[in-house]
């Protein structure tokens, strides 16, 4: 059962702040121009580039902004010196990865700081934290009797006993939730199956980096048999995160989350069964011992050496193979629609090729102003 990687893998977080009002200004107009052209657009706040969303979020969040796909989310509200929080944050699973819970932490204040925006250490709140271990495992069999709840866990508050969720495929089971936002989370799943599932087929990267590191040779994503990579994903949310453990801030946070998610592998445990009509006395299962012994070294300073340029490569090379896909498929529709002879099919190619660029052309400022837009989203 060789670690791959471990890891903080999102952080959510609020900030008792507003924005200045020069930059609430811009915003306001930058969203006006994303609704107008029904597409995100580019802001620079101090120098700092954010991609404008058509819509704010819920919670009074009137401005909704990337910085990326190695980036984050940020919310803003209009000041309101009767709402104090004006500023959240949700920061990319792979940017944690890549730089670690001081890194972020170092990563956003540092922008806050170039926003202009006034910070007291200590007030900001952590609504979300997860943190994730990923094993290379072929082996091993994932099964939802074998999971055993304590009595504690089933006492706490914000229903977590309640939630229990299972997917799977015909014959086998490849993930199991167990609790719920706002309280608390368990999940163990067939990872190598969601990255493909999702295309997220930048993520094997992070795992090749350790095994090149350790003279290893790097997983083949296309033999299961040899590359089945299951994960252990803890989450506190919220309100477990402050009613029960009261922590809000990050020197809080430092301190009590080792014993967070003890506390939680102590509540819900993955056993392995022994006869024993008991449950709660199965012994603990090698993974779920191993998750324990891993969470006792110092989570702060956690990060991957990959590079965060190759990242960005193999992400980009992802979308590219998307976008060709659909550009494919809309191109056979249009074949289909004009009777075209698949035999003449490069004809047509050459056809429609020329009447893009004539319609470029035609239109070049409109052509300029999108294209900007797409290399401001993609950098």
């Amino acid at each position: 059962m060789e670690l791959l990687h471990k890891g903080f893998d999102a952080i959510d977080i609020a900030y008792p702040a507003h924005l200045p009002e020069i930059l609430i200004a811009k915003l306001s107009n930058a969203k006006d121009l994303a609704l107008a052209s029904n597409a995100p657009t580019q802001v620079l706040l101090n120098g700092l580039p954010f991609n404008v969303a058509l819509t704010g979020a819920r919670g009074g969040y009137a401005f909704r902004c990337d910085t990326g796909p190695l980036g984050e989310v940020w919310f803003f509200k209009l000041p309101n010196k009767r709402d104090p929080w004006g500023i959240r944050v949700s920061v990319a699973a792979v940017q944690v990865a890549l730089r670690g819970l001081h890194g972020v932490r170092d990563h956003l204040e540092n922008k806050l700081a170039a926003l202009g925006v006034p910070l007291l250490p200590g007030t900001e709140s952590i609504a979300r934290i997860d943190f994730a271990l990923d094993f290379l495992a072929p082996n091993f069999v994932l099964s939802t009797d074998q999971f055993v709840m304590s009595q504690r866990f089933a006492r706490m508050r914000h229903g977590d006993l309640l939630t229990y969720k299972e997917g799977g495929q015909t014959g086998r089971t490849t993930s199991v939730t167990i609790g719920k936002n706002p309280g608390r989370q368990v999940i163990v799943y067939d990872k190598r199956a969601e990255i493909l599932a999702k295309k997220k087929l930048y993520w094997p990267e992070i795992w090749n980096t350790k095994r090149r590191r350790a003279g290893l040779p790097e997983l083949d994503m296309s033999d299961a048999d040899t590359s089945r990579v299951w994960r252990v994903e803890l989450r506190a949310y919220k309100r477990h995160l402050k009613d029960d453990w009261g922590v809000s801030s990050w020197g809080q946070l430092q301190q009590k989350l080792p014993t967070i998610f003890g506390t939680l592998l102590e509540d819900v445990r993955y056993c392995q069964p022994n006869g024993d009509s008991n449950r709660s006395r199965w012994p603990m299962h090698r993974l779920w011992n191993r998750v324990a012994q891993e969470l006792r070294d110092d989570l702060s300073n956690l990060q991957s050496f990959a590079s965060e340029e190759r990242i960005l490569e193999l992400q980009r090379a992802e979308l590219m193979q998307m976008i060709r896909s659909q550009i494919a498929g809309c191109l056979l529709t249009l074949l289909a629609l004009n009777r075209v002879d698949p035999k003449n099919l490069s004809e047509f190619l050459a056809q429609e090729s020329r009447a893009l660029s004539d319609r470029f052309r035609e239109h070049p400022e409109k052509t300029q102003a999108k294209l900007a837009k797409a290399m401001a989203r993609y950098p």
